[in-house]
């Protein structure tokens, strides 16, 4: 893994990017309380206040943890009584050990201030440039073992960007980054839109939607490896909105070839493309459930905007939603029981929870323009993008505790979103 990192940011050195801003905007109350001690260092490492800082940032934009830093370092003799005292329940420490030039030993403890139990001890070593992708680790490791759930720390986001460039002009740029938006790498630069970014279930494809050739096109990007993109064929009219089966194998998308939108299914390997409705109305931006037996789609049948899911193995179609006049945009959460969209409150388009079962309906935001809602692999967070101030940014909130942060360029525009599934 450590191997793989360092060629990985080795390929990208050269990359110009652009940094994201992240700015929790509401924090939950009853979170976790959890204090992250700097680790000790020994030798010439500066990395070991970062290591905290980082793995501290990760639990509170999570909204299960309310997590801080220790003003000095926490060694195994820890005073409990004194933490039960401040309603802590756990704390981290760790140490850091430079062995060589750029490789260190790192050792973690999580204890638990009431027990006074050790939860979660590791020790092992790292290249220097493979620290941040490991403490994103080390964060999924304390994440399960104090929820038993998998976090979603050691993921990665893409998203589109937006830049004027005077007379009219506007240059795109997909880009990557890890799930706090740091470590960020444009992949493609282009001067026509760049649409609907989706990562692959491996995590070593995106494919996306692009302008370049006058007309839209479904492209697939390598963003790992020395590989020419892939172009899916041309099909007469639109093709948008794509999205991965969650084998790998095929790419579902909306193509309007014969006249009309609807949704298809493309084969990858057998290159066979196969129509999966079948509608005289707009049918379009299809999802597919984690275990791939449903799409997941928008369609205007009834008359108005809403969403509709097919189960793949019986061809049946049901509507999904019936709270207000609009609903789109929809995407699965991990565990398949719920949808993330796009729901319309008077003029505005805020994202919404939707329980597939019960039909109850959640408003999750309080915004004008919400679109291009996506959730974290673990199901706890939803990603999408605003408007703010006349320009678009991303933002998450979490489901339990509606907490909320946002990510912002300075270069630009922020937009479309989509978050990776785990490393496989």
């Amino acid at each position: 893994m450590i191997r793989l990192l360092a060629a990985f940011l080795t390929f990208y050195s050269a990359t110009a990017f652009a940094v994201l801003e992240v700015t929790v905007l509401k924090k939950a109350e009853d979170a976790f309380p959890i204090v992250i001690s700097p680790f000790l260092v020994k030798g010439d490492a500066k990395q070991g206040e970062s290591i905290a800082h980082i793995m501290r940032d990760n639990f509170n934009r999570s909204g299960e943890f309310s997590a801080s830093s220790a003003d000095y370092i926490i060694t195994s003799q820890v005073d409990f009584d004194k933490w039960q005292a401040k309603k802590v329940e756990a704390i981290v420490i760790g140490k850091l050990e430079q062995v060589s030039q750029k490789i260190f030993n790192v050792e973690i403890e999580l204890l638990d201030v009431y027990s006074k139990k050790t939860l979660y001890a590791k020790k092992f070593a790292v290249h220097n440039s493979g620290i941040r992708r490991i403490t994103h680790y080390l964060s999924d490791q304390i994440y399960f073992a104090l929820l038993g759930e998998k976090g979603s720390f050691d993921t990665r986001l893409a998203y589109v960007t937006v830049a004027n460039k005077g007379r009219g002009n506007r240059e795109y740029k997909l880009e990557i980054a890890d799930s706090d938006a740091q470590n960020p790498q444009t992949i493609l630069r282009a001067a026509s839109p760049i649409l609907s970014p989706a990562w692959s279930p491996d995590q070593n494809k995106i494919a996306y939607v692009s302008f370049k050739n006058g007309r839209s096109e479904v492209f697939i990007q390598y963003p790992f490896m020395r590989r020419k993109t892939q172009k899916l064929p041309y099909f007469d009219g639109i093709a948008s909105a794509p999205a991965w089966h969650p084998n790998g194998e095929s790419i579902v998308l909306t193509l309007s070839k014969d006249g009309n939108k609807d949704i298809y299914s493309y084969h990858l390997k057998d290159k066979k493309l196969t129509r999966l409705t079948h509608d005289i109305s707009i049918d379009t931006e299809a999802s597919y459930s984690a275990d791939g037996e449903r799409i997941a789609f928008t369609s205007n049948r009834s008359g108005q905007v809403q969403v509709y899911i097919k189960h793949l193995k019986t061809g049946k179609i049901k509507r999904a939603t019936f709270a207000g006049s609009y609903n789109a945009k929809a995407v699965f959460s991990p565990d398949g029981k719920s949808l993330a969209l796009v729901h319309r409150v008077n003029r505005d388009y805020r994202i919404a929870l939707l329980d597939i079962a019960t039909k109850d309906l959640m408003v999750m935001t309080q915004n004008k323009l919400d679109e291009s809602p996506f959730f974290s692999p673990n199901g706890s967070m939803i990603i999408f993008a605003t408007n703010k101030g006349d320009s678009g940014v991303l933002s998450v909130v979490s489901i339990l505790g509606h907490q909320t942060f946002e990510l912002t360029s300075k270069a630009g525009e922020v937009r479309e979103p989509n978050w990776s599934h785990y490393s496989k």
